[in-house]
């Protein structure tokens, strides 16, 4: 059952963030934890649950996420999941939203989940961790995170939306990928020493292979949370690759893309990368963005 793969993974795959770098206050919802809320779960009351699970269109995979969360969330022993995506708004202007309250003994978790994927994007201002539309940045996702989200049980409008009065922990829950040019490149310090990693090139460049009869695949959005083993979708690299131009030809979007092991060899998937169009990063989107952000110096 994928979404029950899915799951798992969301739980016990690593944190983004190293938890020495959270800000004070702030709980690491990290794998550790996921780990033993999903040994503590019943197994079959959750895959009753996500087999009526139902995904929306147009399908976006923070929505996802969520809905999985949920799901867990819902089945865990000793805790009680008292609202999710909760607003809190004051004269009818929103303030952002409690994305869990799960009531643990006698306090509250607020648990804000985020699954990101950046390109790490040398830069004249020292590594960058960008989205591929280059619409955000990790540091931008950061300050909204710590900043507002973690802090709306801080203020008046906060405390009035919660369901009970008990004094409230935030959690940070963040998961992902980070795709980096290359393999020796040092991440920035914050983030967590076993964050997922996987490689990005343009188009026309040349795509690590780590072994020369592995299959590859495209992967569509559905598909990007757990690793998953080929299927009958999975394609030699050269008949990946034919594809791979006609998509290029055709659109400037992105391709997450995985490679497995051969199907004699138990089709595990063994890397993960980003190909991107081959005039990307956009002169013009990336100088907006860098403008956002604080300088550097490394």
């Amino acid at each position: 059952m994928p979404a029950l793969q899915d799951l798992h993974w969301l739980l016990s795959s690593p944190s983004l963030i190293a938890p020495d770098h959270l800000p004070a206050g702030i709980a690491d919802g990290g794998a550790a934890l996921g780990k033993t809320w999903w040994d503590q779960i019943d197994q079959a009351a959750l895959r009753e649950t996500l087999a009526q699970h139902q995904t929306h269109t147009p399908f976006r995979v923070g929505r996802y996420a969520e809905s999985l969360m949920q799901a867990a969330l819902s089945h865990l022993p000793g805790h009680e999941l008292l609202a999710n995506q909760l607003p809190v708004q004051v004269d009818g202007i929103s303030l952002g939203e409690y994305d869990f309250l799960l009531r643990q003994a006698a306090q509250l978790l607020h648990i804000e989940l985020a699954v990101k994927i950046y390109v790490a994007l040398p830069t004249d201002q020292g590594l960058r961790y960008v989205g591929p539309g280059l619409h955000d940045a990790l540091e931008l996702k950061l300050a909204r995170l710590f900043e507002r989200q973690l802090q709306l049980s801080a203020t008046p409008a906060g405390r009035a939306a919660l369901p009970v009065d008990l004094p409230v922990q935030p959690m940070a829950w963040l998961r992902g990928w980070m795709f980096y040019r290359d393999k020796d490149t040092a991440p920035w310090p914050i983030l967590a020493a076993d964050h997922l990693r996987g490689w990005w090139r343009c188009w026309g460049e040349a795509l690590p292979r780590h072994r020369p009869d592995s299959l590859w695949r495209s992967l569509p959005k559905p598909d990007w949370l757990a690793p998953r083993t080929a299927d009958d979708r999975a394609l030699p690299f050269e008949a990946w690759e034919a594809k791979a131009e006609v998509h290029f030809a055709q659109s400037k979007h992105p391709l997450l893309v995985a490679e497995y092991a051969p199907f004699a060899d138990a089709g595990a998937e063994i890397a993960r990368g980003m190909v991107l169009s081959p005039d990307w990063p956009d002169p013009l989107w990336l100088g907006k963005l860098l403008a956002q952000l604080s300088p550097r110096s490394a």
